[in-house]
C-alpha cells in the first residue's frame, strides 16, 4: 500500500469518527429537548417564583417592544384583558403535549381568570405533525366568527381521530357542521391569503423569540417550555 493510500485511509477514518461523534451529540441534544418538552419546564417557573419573579403590569407604558409583539392584541384570549399577568401560549393542535396541557390551562383560567390574560398563538410544527397548519387556519377562521374556543376544544378532543389532511368534503360535511360554521364562509376564509398570513405571522414570531416546540409559554415575556403541572402554576399565582 502506498503512502498516499495510507493517508487517505487515515483521513477517512478520522472523518468517520468525527461524523459518529457529531451524530451522537445531535441525538443527545434532540433527546434531551424532547424530554424537556414532554416533562415540561415547571422547574424554571418554580425557580422564578422562589427567586422573587414578580409580574409587571401588562398595560404599563414600559412594557418592552418584545412583549408588544408577543402579546398580540388581535389574538384569541381568555381571562382579564387588563390583568397584570399575561401568558402567551404557542400551540400546535396536533401536538400531544399541547393536548396534555389544554385541561390544565382551562383549569388555570377558571381559578385565576381575574389575575391573568391567556393569549393563544399558532405554532404548527408541520414537519412533526402534518396537517397542523390546516387546523391552525381553521381555528383562525372560527375566531373571525366568534367561535374560537369551541373550535379550540373540538380540535384537541378529536386530535387522534382527525386525518393528516382534511379534504374539502370533510371540511364541508364534518368540520363546519360540528363547529356551527357556515361551510361557504369557512371555505372562503381558508382560501383567503390574509388567514394564512396570520398563521404564518404567529409562527414567525415564535421563531423570533426562540420557540422550538409546543407548548411554549411566555409569562410576562419570560419563556417557559413544555407541559407545566397545575400545582406549579398554583405556586406561581400564590406568590403574586
Amino acid at each position: 500500500m502506498s503512502l498516499r493510500q495510507t493517508w487517505w485511509g487515515v483521513t477517512l477514518l478520522s472523518l468517520g469518527g468525527v461524523l459518529v461523534v457529531a451524530i451522537v451529540i445531535f441525538l443527545a441534544v434532540v433527546g434531551r429537548y424532547w424530554w424537556e418538552i414532554k416533562q415540561g419546564r415547571g422547574d424554571i417557573l418554580a425557580q422564578k417564583i422562589y427567586s422573587g419573579f414578580t409580574a409587571s403590569t401588562s398595560t404599563n407604558n414600559n412594557v418592552s417592544a418584545d412583549r408588544v409583539i408577543l402579546e398580540r392584541t388581535d389574538a384569541p384570549y381568555l381571562g382579564n384583558a387588563d390583568a397584570e399577568v399575561v401568558i402567551v401560549e404557542f400551540v400546535d393542535f396536533k401536538c400531544p403535549n399541547c393536548l396534555a396541557e389544554a385541561p390544565i390551562i382551562k383549569n388555570l383560567v377558571q381559578k385565576y381568570g381575574n389575575k391573568l390574560k391567556l393569549i393563544i398563538r399558532n405554532f404548527p410544527v408541520e414537519s412533526l405533525h402534518p396537517g397542523a397548519t390546516q387546523l391552525a387556519t381553521i381555528a383562525e377562521c372560527a375566531y373571525e366568527e366568534g367561535l374560537y374556543w369551541p373550535t379550540h376544544d373540538y380540535l384537541y378532543n378529536r386530535q387522534s381521530e382527525l386525518p393528516a389532511t382534511l379534504s374539502d368534503e370533510e371540511i364541508k360535511n364534518v368540520i363546519a357542521p360540528a363547529l356551527n360554521l357556515d361551510a361557504v364562509r369557512l371555505k372562503a376564509c381558508l382560501a383567503n391569503r390574509n388567514t394564512t398570513v396570520r398563521v404564518n405571522r404567529d409562527y414567525a414570531d415564535g421563531l423570533q423569540f426562540g420557540v422550538r416546540g409546543t407548548p411554549t409559554f411566555f409569562v410576562n415575556g419570560e419563556k417557559i417550555e413544555g407541559v407545566i403541572p397545575l400545582e406549579v402554576w398554583d405556586q406561581f399565582f400564590s406568590k403574586l
